[in-house]
């Protein structure tokens, strides 16, 4: 009983143990990326990040858009407050590890929100400076 309990609470916190980067620090990385001037150093550095948490302190929702990532329904596109222009589409998770779509559902275009997800990858936009997918999120929207 016991021996089982703990096991399963050490296994379920393994996650906060995962390195945790800011915006500005993912954005760091691939500006190292697409300046290394050997493929294999960019490499390194993207798997680096990839798979760890990247924590928003604020963004701004832009809009909630249907999802192109196969594993989700919807999208929430939201500019981080950052040094620079970061886009951002988040897809979220609720704690029974299912897309959160009743969080998403009380979102609207201009709301400030928190996010702690995971990086996934970096995405190309037309005319938008730089674009990260963040995946098993958790949003809190702020006052």
């Amino acid at each position: 009983g016991i021996i089982t309990l703990i096991l399963c609470i050490g296994c379920t916190s393994m996650k906060f143990w995962i390195p945790s980067y800011t915006i500005d620090e993912v954005i760091s990385f691939k500006k190292a990326i697409d300046t290394a001037d050997n493929p294999a150093k960019g490499f390194i550095l993207l798997k680096e990040i990839e798979r760890k948490r990247v924590i928003v302190k604020k963004a701004t929702v832009k809009q909630i858009s249907q999802s192109t990532n196969i594993d989700y329904i919807f999208c929430v596109i939201a500019t981080a407050e950052s040094s620079l222009d970061v886009e951002c589409y988040i897809y979220t998770r609720d704690w029974r590890n299912q897309e959160d779509v009743y969080l998403v559902a009380q979102l609207k275009p201009g709301d400030s929100i928190y996010v702690v997800g995971r990086f996934s990858r970096f995405l190309k936009l037309l005319g938008q400076q730089y674009a990260v997918e963040l995946v098993e999120s958790n949003i809190k929207k702020l006052r």
